[in-house]
């Protein structure tokens, strides 16, 4: 990742490059062939001009005439009869021009014709321009020119062409560094981000502003050293209150056995501390299966039969035995509803209703607790409510967490471990279905299990 900004700069630049040969290749050439078009135009011009004056008096002194023009200029000019012979040249020929002469048709009557390029014979260019007098071929008028004139015009556009390209290079550098900074800093401050959160680090500051792909990883690290923040802390709480509620019954269990092993302890202290030891272990044996559930709904383990189930049934079950241990308080229960079958588990069904009802017991003093059952537009529902103490309204969206108590008043005096909610919400959603908790502060909690149609 180190070089990452290495890499995406060779990649611009070797596709810069590659873009900037082409078109400068392109451009070059164009412009060469046009100047080296306007040379070869402006000389078969030239030959066309003599060629006019020859055909109006095609004689030895107008011949004599146009060598003579052209003997103090850079071209040479030839001109032949219709059989090839030379009848006139301006200059001394060169072997290479001879030869050329020797290889041309002279019979070829056509207009303005290019015969020769650098690129051939020799180091110069060459045009033929037919005589024609009275619809009779009677000679040609050959130019020559001297390939440094090519070169005359080419010269000042390589310079210019290697001066662009050094100002396209140092420019092209300049947009890869850019470039390649606006790209790899962000992967490089990711990266450093994803070290810190493997070294334990989770202060990650990364910009989220960005609209596109690298701002939508950078808001995805930093929620996810923000999830594991809050991991670490609720892993950390939920390991504190844990040990509490292991130790809290286990010391009593200890105390009180240490109590009994006194000799001369009358015996109706002995079963009242038998009875207390009886109901911490109780409490911790179902603290620890509370445990073994949430260890198997974090790996995904936990599952629930769903089978054709007659839910008016469990509600009357187990509000049968809980009724005892309500009206012991004091309290009036009403159990009220119509016949509705589900697919469910009755097991865990019947423990979400129970932990409700032993819930709503605890934190109800005075009053009632209602339990009512049957089903509306959306499917089946069970209804838990009581007239108890209520939780706060900041504590409600709270209160299906791990080991999450409101209020003081709900500790452990009451009897609850903080794991009950937690376990029946799963065991409800794993039904298809939703837990949905209303109340008031001193005015009574409504618990409703809703399943979908």
């Amino acid at each position: 990742m180190r070089h990452i900004s290495h890499y995406i700069g060779l990649l611009f630049l070797t596709a810069l490059f590659l873009i900037g040969s082409i078109l400068f290749s392109t451009l070059y050439l164009n412009l060469v062939n046009q100047r080296t078009d306007e040379v070869l135009s402006g000389l078969l011009s030239r030959g066309n001009t003599h060629r006019d004056v020859l055909e109006k008096s095609f004689d030895q002194e107008t011949i004599d005439h146009v060598s003579l023009m052209e003997s103090a200029s850079e071209f040479t000019v030839v001109v032949t009869d219709q059989k090839g012979k030379i009848l006139k040249s301006s200059n001394r020929l060169t072997e290479e021009m001879k030869t050329e002469l020797t290889h041309t048709e002279f019979q070829d009557q056509r207009k303005d014709l290019v015969l020769q390029t650098p690129t051939e014979h020799g180091n110069f260019l060459m045009t033929d321009s037919p005589i024609t007098i009275a619809d009779s071929h009677r000679g040609h008028v050959f130019m020559f020119a001297p390939e440094r004139l090519i070169q005359q015009v080419v010269k000042p556009l390589q310079q210019q062409f290697i001066q662009v390209g050094i100002i396209a290079v140092l420019l092209s550098l300049v947009t890869v560094a850019l470039c390649t900074r606006l790209i790899s800093k962000p992967l490089i401050n990711m990266e450093r981000a994803t070290a810190k959160l493997r070294d334990g680090n989770l202060e990650v500051d990364l910009p989220i502003e960005r609209s596109d792909e690298l701002g939508a990883l950078a808001r995805s690290i930093t929620q996810l050293a923000k999830d594991l923040d809050y991991v670490n802390r609720e892993r950390t709480e939920f390991l504190a209150h844990i040990s509490h509620e292991l130790r809290t019954p286990l010391t009593y269990v200890k105390g009180y056995a240490d109590i009994l092993s006194r000799p001369g302890l009358p015996d109706s202290d002995k079963t009242m501390y038998l009875s207390i030891i009886k109901e911490e272990s109780n409490h911790l044996s179902q603290l620890i299966e509370q445990l073994m559930l949430l260890a198997r709904l974090d790996e995904n383990q936990f599952s629930v039969d769903r089978l054709p189930l007659a839910l008016d049934e469990v509600i009357l079950s187990i509000a049968d035995k809980m009724r005892p241990a309500i009206e012991e308080k004091g309290l009036r229960f009403v159990v009220s509803g119509h016949p509705v079958t589900v697919m469910g588990d009755q097991v865990r069904l019947g423990q979400v209703l129970l932990n409700l009802l032993d819930n709503a017991r605890k934190y109800t003093e005075v009053g009632q607790i209602e339990v009512e059952y049957g089903k509306n537009e959306t499917g089946a529902y069970f209804i838990v409510k009581d007239t108890g103490i209520g939780i706060s309204e900041e504590a409600l969206p709270h209160v299906k967490k791990r080991l999450y108590r409101s209020e003081p008043s709900r500790s452990r005096s009451h009897g609850g471990s903080g794991l009950g909610l937690t376990i029946a919400t799963a065991i409800v959603q794993a039904h298809d279905a939703t837990l949905d908790i209303k109340s008031e502060w001193h005015a009574g909690t409504c618990v409703t299990v809703q399943w979908r149609a």
